[in-house]
């Protein structure tokens, strides 16, 4: 499958499916004001930020290494913030999934399953820590593996050694017809054309219904071009469904990941609010990083 974001606010956009070119999920952020304590206002990206990048491994021993430790508070250190919800929503408007936030600690519900914390969408309460990498087991499947690199974010099938899973973003996207589908689609012209010679009484064919007849083999196979530039290009979600997984599960769990790498590998974070001002937050980081990379 493969999904277009309509906007770069990945919580606030509209995935389009390109086989089809019609809308497959809606994904909506709303603010719910409501006052919460200090220590439930943990950032998505501790799970990098408490680790030290330099150390090859760093295990935890239970859920809560996703969690900072809670420090001591008195009644003045109540704050209000805003709280969140998301809801991805099929095409029909059939409620998928949901993800309450307490600032920026999620609890997730999919297909009317309470999951319930970050940890609990994944397959493993420990997380391995290498420099260059941030690689954490799915839930629904101990081979497939949530790959993070400063540059990239992938879900790679360690049975098949595959990748069944990329998030492409700020890419320009050039599709690729295959030899394979030129060959169905001359083939179906060919045999129409026969049976047209053959029964004088047949209607004349549209051109569009005999290219309708074949299947779209070129949204499967397309070829991205990163432009560097954040903002500029489009972003796309292409995964294959896993038989003991829903598809807005993946989905889902690569919206996190993304946040988490974002967090792991000091990359521009996600923000809520004003996503346009993000981007543009994100372009400049990115001017300066390759500024001081060329300087040194």
């Amino acid at each position: 499958m493969l999904l277009k974001f309509s906007s770069a606010d990945m919580l606030n956009t509209t995935l389009l499916d390109i086989a089809t070119g019609q809308c497959a999920y809606h994904i909506v952020t709303i603010p719910i004001s409501a006052p919460v304590l200090p220590e439930e206002q943990t950032s998505l990206s501790d799970i990098a930020s408490s680790s030290n990048p330099r150390s090859p491994t760093v295990v935890g021993s239970s859920p809560s290494f996703l969690k900072k430790r809670s420090p001591s508070f008195s009644s003045d250190t109540f704050q209000s913030v805003e709280d969140r919800r998301t809801t991805i929503t099929g095409a029909t408007g059939t409620t998928l999934a949901e993800v309450s936030w307490k600032g920026r600690r999620p609890t997730i519900s999919i297909d009317g399953e309470k999951v319930g914390a970050l940890t609990d969408l994944f397959g493993s309460t420990t997380v391995r820590f290498m420099p260059k990498i941030l690689a954490i087991p799915t839930r629904f499947d101990t081979e497939y593996v949530w790959t993070a690199t400063a540059d990239s974010l992938t879900l790679f099938d360690y049975d098949t050694e595959t990748v069944k899973g990329s998030f492409h973003q700020n890419v320009v996207r050039l599709p690729m017809v295959t030899k394979g589908s030129k060959f169905k689609l001359l083939s179906s012209k060919k045999s129409r054309i026969s049976s047209k010679s053959t029964d004088p009484l047949s209607p004349p064919l549209s051109p569009s219904l005999t290219e309708d007849l074949e299947p779209d083999e070129e949204t499967s196979k397309s070829t991205f071009i990163a432009t560097g530039v954040p903002g500029l290009g489009s972003n796309y979600l292409e995964f294959t469904s896993h038989p003991l997984a829903h598809d807005v599960e993946i989905i889902l769990s690569f919206l996190m990941m993304e946040i988490l790498r974002r967090g792991r590998f000091s990359l521009t974070l996600y923000t809520f609010e004003k996503p346009k001002l993000w981007q543009f937050q994100e372009a400049r980081d990115l001017f300066m990083r390759r500024i001081r990379r060329n300087t040194l």
